[in-house]
C-alpha cells in the first residue's frame, strides 16, 4: 500500500495562539490531529504533549502492529493499542496540569488514524474529525463529543437553527477531552481501506466551514499538494474564528 500525505495548520483570524497540533509518522503509518484548550496557551501544551505521548505509546507497541500485518494478531489487539495510547496521553496531560497550577484543567481533543495491513483504525476523543472520501462520497468516521452534537441528537436544536438558538454560545463546548481527568472514554473504529481512499483529519476550525461539496471539490484537485492550504484559506475566508488544521 502506498500512502501520500499533506498537511497545513494556521492560527486563523481571531486567535493569538495556534493550540492545534498534528503529527505524521510515515514509518508507523500514523496520522494525528489534536485541538487543545485551556487559558494562558495551556491548550498548546496539552495538544503537543498528547500527540507525542500518543505516538510514543504506539511506537512502543510496534510488535503488535507488525504481528497484525502478518496475520498473527487480531483487530481487537490493535484497537487496544490505540485505546492504551489515548489513556497514556490523557494521564500525561493530566499530570502536567496537576503539577503546574496555571495549566490545571487543560485538555485536548485527539483524532488519530493508523493504517495497518489492509485496515484503518481510528481513536477519537472530542470534536476533531476524521472523514473518508470514497467514490465521490464523504463519510464522517468520528462522532463529535460536543454539547451541540448532544443537543442535536436529543432534538433540542437543529444544525441549521443553531446560530439563532440560545445554545450558539456553547458551540465550542466538548463533552469529552484528553487530560482534563486522568482517564477518558475513547471511541475506536476499524474498517477496510480500498485503493484510492482519501482521508481528511481536521480540527473544528475547519469543519465548521465545510460541506460535502466543498470537500469533494478540494480533494478532487489534481494538485493534491495544495489541498490542505486551500482548506485553510477556505476557513479563513469564512471568518477564521478558530485555529485551523487540515491533514
Amino acid at each position: 500500500m502506498e500512502l501520500s500525505f499533506w498537511a497545513a495548520s494556521d492560527v486563523g483570524r481571531k486567535r493569538e495562539h495556534n493550540e492545534d497540533n498534528f503529527l505524521v509518522d510515515k514509518k508507523l503509518s500514523l496520522f494525528v490531529v489534536a485541538d487543545g484548550m485551556g487559558g494562558h496557551a495551556s491548550g498548546e501544551v496539552a495538544s503537543h504533549l498528547a500527540v507525542h505521548e500518543f505516538r510514543n505509546t504506539i511506537e512502543a507497541s510496534r510488535p503488535v502492529l507488525e504481528a497484525f500485518a502478518e496475520g498473527k494478531a487480531r483487530v481487537q489487539d490493535v484497537l487496544s493499542v490505540l485505546e492504551h495510547a489515548v489513556q497514556a496521553a490523557c494521564a500525561a496531560v493530566f499530570r502536567r496540569g496537576q503539577a503546574e497550577p496555571d495549566k490545571r484543567g487543560m485538555g485536548t481533543t485527539i483524532s488519530a488514524l493508523l493504517v495497518a495491513g489492509e485496515k484503518g483504525f481510528i481513536a477519537h476523543v472530542g470534536d476533531t474529525r476524521v472523514y473518508l472520501i470514497r467514490g465521490n462520497q464523504v463519510v464522517q468516521l468520528t462522532e463529535d463529543h460536543s454539547l451541540v452534537n448532544e443537543l442535536i441528537r436529543r432534538g433540542k436544536v437543529t444544525r441549521e437553527g443553531l446560530a439563532s438558538s440560545p445554545y450558539a454560545a456553547f458551540k465550542n463546548a466538548v463533552t469529552r477531552a484528553v487530560g482534563v481527568y486522568e482517564t477518558v472514554q475513547v471511541d475506536t473504529v476499524d474498517f477496510e481501506i480500498l485503493p484510492g481512499d482519501q482521508f481528511l483529519l481536521c480540527s473544528d476550525g475547519l469543519h465548521a466551514y465545510l460541506d460535502d461539496k466543498t470537500t469533494l471539490d478540494y480533494v478532487g484537485d489534481e494538485n493534491i499538494t495544495s489541498v490542505p492550504q486551500r482548506f485553510v484559506d477556505h476557513a479563513n475566508a469564512g471568518g477564521g474564528q478558530d485555529n485551523i488544521t487540515a491533514l
